[in-house]
């Protein structure tokens, strides 16, 4: 029988301990870093998925799927041995593990940055932090459209960095996160509607949707419960224009924390925007409400803090109420 990680008996020592060092030390690059290594290791296994199938769909398909699965047992593995040897060596590995899984504090200091250019009123500064964040264009945006794509990402990954390892976290541990974090690693990297990854990537975007789609909608409940404690607004209301506007997004999961962070925050989210030359004009969410500025990205940093610690804070007082 399945028993989630967070009743192991040193479960709560383990989440506790990641979630503060991700606040206490952000995303600490190293030459080691598991999502540098996780880049690498696809690197290499598309040249060879490449090379071994013909039909691009199944190379991608057998790629993605082969990871994951390695990334699962080899922190399983590991995970196992260091715990048969000694309970401080395993609580350090898990720990460092699912610390890396997560990227709040990163995601926060990077929507910081921008913030800080446009309040210096230095535009270009802030287009260029902006450009480290997203993969729209971001050379002629004024700073209303740097201000929404700020928000916009923030609430993105909100479920990408934050709910979802979290989730697989509390559910399987470190081997589930960082088997999350693969996924997630491959569509960064091939997941992409271009003529490279049209069909090679299309599973692992697809294994990407399907992971984040409980927790993007779990998200929904904790950001409309940040805005009531942060900023007086109601959750109903939230929740009700949330779930109007995030069926017209083109994509299956990140309209739901988007259109959650635009109602909270009162300001409108979405429209045109540049890709590679090409012009996306997404529907607006929370159309009636003003257009954001930079002091609503401060705003989304709040509303992305506070959610974050409620999400975190769910399960452990869940089990403590249960058990």
């Amino acid at each position: 029988m399945f028993e989630p990680y967070i009743l192991l008996p040193h479960a709560l020592p383990v989440l506790t301990l990641a979630a503060a060092a991700d606040l206490a030390l952000g995303d600490r690059d190293h030459p080691i870093h598991p999502v540098r290594l996780m880049g690498a290791a696809i690197s290499w296994a598309e040249k060879r998925a490449r090379a071994l199938l013909w039909k691009e769909f199944f190379a991608g398909l057998f790629m993605a799927v082969s990871l994951t699965v390695f990334t699962f047992l080899l922190v399983y593995g590991l995970g196992s041995l260091f715990l048969h040897l000694s309970l401080l060596l395993y609580l350090l590995f898990a720990t460092i593990c699912i610390s890396y899984g997560l990227c709040l504090r990163c995601l926060a200091d990077e929507a910081l940055k921008v913030f800080r250019a446009l309040d210096a009123n230095d535009l270009p500064l802030a287009r260029r932090r902006l450009s480290m964040l997203v993969t729209r264009e971001t050379q002629g945006m004024d700073k209303v459209a740097v201000s929404r794509a700020v928000i916009e990402t923030v609430s993105e990954n909100f479920v990408d960095g934050v709910c979802s390892p979290w989730f697989y976290a509390v559910l399987g541990g470190p081997a589930l996160c960082l088997s999350f974090k693969m996924v997630s690693t491959l569509d960064s990297m091939v997941g992409y509607r271009n003529k490279r990854y049209e069909n090679l990537g299309k599973a692992a975007a697809k294994m990407d949707d399907a992971a984040n789609f409980i927790p993007a909608r779990l998200s929904v409940l904790f950001v409309a419960l940040s805005g009531l404690i942060c900023f007086g607004k109601g959750p109903f209301k939230t929740i009700k224009g949330t779930i109007r506007d995030a069926r017209t997004q083109s994509s299956p999961n990140s309209g739901f924390p988007e259109a959650a962070f635009a109602h909270v925050l009162g300001v409108s989210l979405g429209g045109p925007a540049l890709y590679q030359g090409v012009l996306r004009d997404h529907p607006l969410m929370n159309r009636q409400a003003r257009p954001p500025g930079p002091i609503d990205i401060k705003r989304a940093i709040v509303l992305l803090y506070s959610s974050a610690l409620i999400f975190y804070l769910a399960p452990i007082i869940i089990v403590a109420l249960t058990f």
